[in-house]
C-alpha cells in the first residue's frame, strides 16, 4: 500500500511540476505548449484521483476521474487551437498531436454514447 501511495503521488508531484513548467515556459516567450497543456487536461484529474483513491476516497476519486473523462472534447479542441496557431505561424504539421486532434473528439463521442447506453440499460 505504501508503494501505491508513492506512485500516486510522484504521479501527482510530476504532473505539476509540468504544469508549472508550461506556465513558466510560456511567461518567459517561449510559446505555449499546446500538447503538453492538453495532455495535462486529461491527467491532471486523473492523478489527482489517483492520490484521493490510495486514501479510501472513492467517491471523491470517481468524481475526478468524471472531471477528467469530460475534459477530453476541450483538450482535443486545445490541440486544434495549437495546430491552427502553427499553421498560421507557417510551422509544419506535427504528427502526434493531429493525431490526438482527430482522434480525440472520436474517442469523447465514444465515451458519450457508452455513458448514454449504460444510463438506458440502467433505466
Amino acid at each position: 500500500m505504501a508503494a501505491k501511495k508513492g506512485l500516486s503521488w510522484g504521479f501527482a508531484v510530476a504532473v505539476g511540476v509540468m504544469a508549472v513548467s508550461v506556465v513558466v515556459d510560456w511567461g518567459r516567450g517561449e510559446g505555449l505548449d499546446w500538447a503538453v497543456v492538453a495532455y495535462l487536461l486529461v491527467v491532471g484529474p486523473y492523478a489527482v484521483g489517483e492520490v484521493l483513491r490510495t486514501y479510501g476516497r472513492d467517491r471523491a476519486a470517481a468524481r475526478a476521474a468524471a472531471v477528467s473523462n469530460w475534459l477530453v472534447l476541450p483538450a482535443g479542441v486545445v490541440l486544434w487551437a495549437g495546430l491552427i496557431v502553427g499553421w498560421s505561424r507557417g510551422e509544419g504539421t506535427p504528427w502526434l498531436p493531429l493525431a490526438a486532434a482527430v482522434l480525440m473528439p472520436l474517442g469523447a463521442a465514444a465515451m458519450g454514447v457508452a455513458a448514454l447506453r449504460r444510463r438506458r440499460a440502467a433505466a
